[in-house]
């Protein structure tokens, strides 16, 4: 069930504002997710993603990367989109089959396998094998978490998986907040970052640090536009029985 919320609102984020181009590509998707308030997410972000394997009425089941079955649970403030050469394009449940790979944001209960979704994003085969690729590699080419402690040249972050890792920065190394260029001294324990990097010896160094700034593509700005979309605070509830 460990699974990356934070590229599905990625997805999300560079879809409903159109401008994600410093954040890495999107990735990471599969099993139900509730983290913990981390970068990228909801607070306490949740979301799952899939193959559709049925629909219907208002609710699509979905085949996670794990193999588990989730329901999406979806009613009348449920937004559906997809991308077309980077611009939003809105769809309806009709729009929507068997087959299809998606993402869903919202309300997730994990012991249920059910999400009430306040967003539902349908991936073209090249999205859904770029998010396939991207979650391979995260904790390898990419991280992202919030800063827990800096100690010297290593940056300690708790990513929303719950794994801390260690960033080492060098003399290579760029940060930047926005489009400032900032130093290792500007970073502070509290922060959100991203990183890209590589892995040597097991040990992850970073060739560029970005602190996610509140309204930023890929943090805060999806956390607002999400939580704002209407029905967010009320998922939808599970069809009677």
């Amino acid at each position: 069930m460990k699974r990356l919320i934070l590229p599905i609102l990625l997805l999300a984020a560079s879809t409903l504002t159109l401008h994600a181009q410093d954040a890495p590509p999107v990735g990471g998707w599969g099993g139900g997710q509730r983290g913990g308030g981390m970068e990228g997410g909801i607070p306490g972000g949740r979301g799952t993603g899939g193959v559709v394997t049925a629909i219907s009425g208002s609710t699509i089941t979905i085949k996670t990367e794990d193999g588990d079955t989730y329901q999406i649970l979806t009613g009348a403030n449920s937004r559906f989109m997809k991308r077309v050469d980077r611009q939003p394009e809105p769809l309806k449940i009709t729009d929507i089959h068997v087959g299809d790979a998606v993402m869903a944001a919202g309300e997730i209960d994990a012991k249920a396998k059910t999400i009430g979704a306040v967003l539902v994003f349908v991936l073209t085969p090249e999205q859904a094998t770029q998010a396939k690729k991207m979650h391979d590699e995260f904790g390898k080419t990419w991280t992202a978490g919030e800063v827990t402690a800096i100690r010297d040249l290593d940056i300690i972050v708790k990513r929303h998986d719950g794994v801390s890792q260690t960033i080492s920065v060098d003399e290579n190394t760029s940060f930047k907040k926005r489009a400032d260029s900032i130093t290792l001294a500007d970073i502070q324990v509290g922060d959100r970052l991203m990183a890209q990097g590589a892995l040597k010896n097991g040990n992850f160094v970073a060739t560029t640090v970005s602190i996610r700034a509140p309204g930023q593509p890929g943090e805060g700005r999806a956390d607002r536009q999400i939580q704002a979309a209407p029905g967010a605070a009320a998922a939808p509830a599970p069809p009677k029985q």
